[in-house]
């Protein structure tokens, strides 16, 4: 089911910490950014900001970054759907020539366009009353619009930036038509779409064992991911006795058991398990076919990245 927006407001692109300049990204000019819509607001996250980080570890070459849209802590709105608002959302704003003005309809009217083209240019002191009080105005509407003004002004120097949604199969909560219709959706629209059946976890689970030895009988297991308590599914929990770790990924989890092994989860999902979109999602025409094959087809996001 599509899980209504409760946040607020439209403005849901945020980032971690509110007012913080982001700078890291922006000290060299990248050729190419692929920007990822992800369903986890923890797991997928750090794990795609920390392949970011290690990229050229990875083969990927320096100019081709990986930006994973970020949203506030609390923002749980993860149905496909909803991951995929986001990504229109970010579009939205990479495609506005005049940001500010996206914003007259939340902001009081007594700050003014150039006050706020001025306060995302860095040009006001921090401690001045006015911009104190506009910043108070911008937090209690939940607005982050230093990232929002990120957003607009980072864009690869090549034109050819790629975007993208990764999402769960999960067929307890999301149809065979749901999920069908996302994959139509971002096809027409000419968005990449990578999905992992059951859920997320199984592609980190690819990275830490053989899973058709370790579970050789058992993967139906995998398929029908029970909800064994209100932290863990099967499959997560499989993740969490290996590498020892919940829902967030630490940097030092991220190098032990990650890092050092994204080439042997790419193999395992080439010759063990499925990478069709088709078969991922599954058909209506039975119990069993509503489940999807178990697979995922994010080594597609890898070898993208890698040919850039």
């Amino acid at each position: 089911m599509r899980r209504k927006n409760n946040m607020g407001n439209s403005f849901r692109l945020r980032a971690n910490t509110m007012f913080n300049r982001i700078d890291e990204e922006q000290k060299e000019e990248p050729l190419k950014i692929v920007f990822l819509s992800v369903e986890g607001n923890k797991t997928e996250k750090q794990y795609f900001q920390y392949v970011e980080k290690y990229r050229e570890k990875l083969g990927i070459k320096r100019e081709v970054h990986i930006h994973t849209l970020q949203r506030a802590k609390n923002d749980n709105l993860s149905a496909p759907e909803n991951v995929l608002e986001l990504l229109e959302e970010y579009l939205d704003i990479r495609n506005d020539c005049n940001l500010p003005q996206r914003l007259k309809a939340v902001i009081p009217e007594e700050y003014s366009v150039e006050f706020i083209e001025s306060y995302l240019k860095g040009e006001h002191k921090r401690r001045d009353i006015k911009t104190k009080e506009f910043e108070a105005v911008l937090q209690e509407a939940g607005i982050d619009l230093t990232y929002q003004y990120f957003l607009n002004e980072y864009k690869g120097n090549g034109n050819d930036d790629i975007f993208g949604i990764v999402i769960d199969r999960d067929y307890h909560s999301h149809s065979v038509k749901q999920m069908k219709d996302i994959v139509s959706q971002c096809c027409s629209k000419s968005y990449n779409c990578y999905i992992t059946t059951p859920l997320f976890e199984f592609w980190l689970l690819m990275h830490l064992v053989d899973i058709k030895e370790i579970y050789a009988g058992e993967l139906d297991k995998f398929i029908v991911n029970e909800n064994l308590t209100d932290k863990h599914t099967f499959t997560s929990k499989e993740v969490s006795k290996i590498a020892k770790h919940s829902k967030a990924i630490s940097e030092q989890k991220f190098l032990e058991y990650y890092l050092p092994k994204i080439d042997f989860a790419i193999r395992q999902a080439k010759e063990n398990f499925t990478m069709d979109l088709d078969e991922l999602i599954g058909e209506d025409s039975s119990a069993d076919s509503k489940m999807g094959k178990l697979g995922t087809n994010i080594p597609e996001l890898f070898e993208l990245l890698r040919e850039a």
